[in-house]
């Protein structure tokens, strides 16, 4: 992996249906909105960023033990 391709959020077509199947859900609520979507699209979008964190964290981690 090149410098800082961990960065960018990768999600698999079935982490974007999900995602959208849930958003579509809170704006058809009457108690969320359009707010309430943003804010659960950015949190996934966050959470999987933090998971690639981890991993890239995990897999230097394992570099420099493996020195």
């Amino acid at each position: 992996m090149r410098f800082g391709e961990w960065m960018a959020v990768t999600l698999s077509a079935e982490q974007l249906f999900e995602i959208e199947k849930h958003a579509r859900a809170l704006l058809n609520s009457k108690d969320a909105g359009t707010m309430a979507v943003a804010l659960y699209k950015q949190a996934c979008y966050q959470q999987q960023l933090l998971q690639q964190a981890v991993n890239e964290i995990a897999r230097l981690e394992c570099e420099l033990m493996g020195r």
